[in-house]
């Protein structure tokens, strides 16, 4: 088999993909306020860094519109040079994380939360281009109308480049817009090195967390998706490692942060790309093309790559996330809009931490509900002195001191209790040392307890705690029919 036969598909893919990224590339770096050849460098040479060093075979990284927002509000106060840091730093945390082996905890959020940030970015999008679609808003129409029609009829033609186009020709033929991205210089990028913003790094360590907690969290999100779609399974650690390198390198060479992007690592999965050489194909064709066609963005109006990230804005809505609201409730709903809400109007970071202390309030309310309790179930022969007590559903610390009275409540003037925990899937410290605190008091006043059907980790948790000690061995079972035995033998 020659090399060309091996890795067709990947070379393929790879300049499949560069096609669809050029225009997204132009448009977030202007969006962000660094420029389009930060937005170009920032997909080339740190997508190239992190194709080679991440842990998904298959991720194709490169700028955000979610990063864009962010970026703004930095480059606003502090500069690009100010930008430049902050992308480095945030690159450095992600390499940090990764060496710590922490890839597979940052994950852990919400669903909620991630549509409802997800949601407010697309509206930050959609409403920070809306000036300059105005300054031609025929361009803008025309281009978007250009997408539209190939996302719907012509659907192997990537939308954004034919939009950017037929944006371009109807500039040149009938709007003549002045509002122009320019002519991008067919150079090398110089290395920077942005130590002129060093006494302003303490400024810039929570935008850097911004940028290391959303590029992480987009970035194995991505990964995820790309392991269904293909059947392969990333290593999280030493994406988050290439990610860090990516965004160190993109920040010495000038460019914006990066992440792993879901859209361009789905067409590289569905355009056959199955190595990392297919992201890098990508990076090396986006980088010929701005050798031999730079000169032609003197010819791309504005108002095109308005209209590119305004369609952008639009499909990024979690549509589906938005659906299950009424069916999910309001623990769902509510995590959703707070973050949503927070992202519009303050920063993502007080958004995400607002949308998860919402999140786990819901979560709290939920676990403080008392677990399904029934007295003496049906079919178990009864005795007069023993009562029999079953739980079903998890048991915390929120719920365990009205549980425990219930129980007690229910166990009145019985000599001896037989606590049914086989349906009981988990517990907390809090309610194995409120159950030892009960088995003393049974034993003050000369009753038995028996608990039965405890296992895994709760089993655990209760030879740790030495509640195992307390009630005796003899009265810890592993299921229910030998605790009634024992039971109805002490009560003979």
């Amino acid at each position: 088999m020659t090399l060309w036969n091996r890795y067709q598909n990947d070379i393929l893919s790879g300049i499949t993909v560069a096609v669809v990224a050029l225009p997204l590339a132009l448009a977030f770096g202007i969006a962000s306020g660094a420029g389009a050849l930060a937005g170009l460098y920032a997909t080339i040479f740190a997508g190239f860094v992190t194709s080679l060093f991440g842990g998904s075979e298959v991720q194709v990284s490169g700028p955000t519109g979610t990063m864009t927002v962010v970026l703004v509000a930095i480059i606003a106060k502090y500069g690009i040079e100010g930008m430049l840091l902050a992308g480095a730093l945030a690159g450095l945390m992600q390499i940090v994380l990764g060496m710590l082996r922490l890839g597979r905890f940052v994950k852990f959020l919400p669903q909620s939360v991630i549509s409802g940030f997800t949601n407010g970015v697309a509206i930050i999008i959609f409403m920070s281009q809306i000036e300059t679609a105005l300054q031609t808003p025929s361009v803008t129409l025309v281009t978007a109308a250009a997408i539209l029609f190939a996302m719907f009829f012509a659907k192997k033609i990537p939308a954004s480049l034919f939009g950017l186009a037929v944006g371009i020709a109807a500039n040149q033929l009938f709007f003549h817009s002045p509002h122009l991205v320019g002519e991008i210089p067919a150079t090398l990028p110089k290395l920077v090195l942005p130590l002129g913003q060093l006494q302003n790094i303490r400024g810039l360590v929570m935008p850097a967390i911004t940028i290391c907690f959303l590029g992480t969290i987009e970035s194995l999100l991505s990964a995820e998706v790309a392991d269904t779609m293909t059947g392969q399974t990333h290593n999280a650690n030493r994406e988050l490692i290439g990610q860090g390198l990516g965004n160190l390198t993109s920040a010495l060479v000038g460019g914006i942060p990066i992440s792993g992007v879901m859209a361009r690592t789905a067409v590289n999965v569905n355009s056959g790309g199955r190595t990392r050489l297919a992201g890098m194909v990508h990076s090396v064709v986006l980088l010929i093309v701005v050798f031999l066609f730079g000169r032609w963005a003197a010819h791309i109006p504005l108002a095109s790559l308005a209209a590119i990230l305004m369609v952008t804005a639009v499909r990024t809505v979690d549509w589906p996330g938005l659906k299950l609201v009424p069916q999910a409730g309001w623990s769902y709903g509510i995590p959703l809009f707070t973050t949503m809400v927070l992202t519009v109007f303050f920063d993502l970071t007080i958004a995400v931490a607002g949308g998860l202390a919402v999140a786990i309030l819901f979560l709290m309310i939920e676990l403080a509900r008392l677990p399904h309790i029934t007295q003496h179930p049906q079919g178990l022969p009864e005795h007069p002195k023993v009562a029999v007590v079953s739980l079903e559903g998890p048991v915390f610390f929120l719920s365990t001191e009205k549980l425990m009275k219930q129980v007690q409540s229910l166990a009145q003037g019985r000599e001896i209790l037989v606590l049914d925990c086989t349906n009981v899937p988990a517990t907390d410290d809090t309610a194995i040392l409120l159950l030892k605190k009960m088995a003393k008091r049974y034993q003050e006043e000369d009753r038995i307890v028996y608990v039965a059907g405890v296992k895994g980790d709760s089993l655990q948790k209760l030879a740790d705690l030495k509640v195992t000690e307390a009630l005796g061995d003899h009265y810890v079972c592993p299921h229910l029919d030998l605790a009634l035995n024992r039971a109805y033998q002490d009560a003979s």
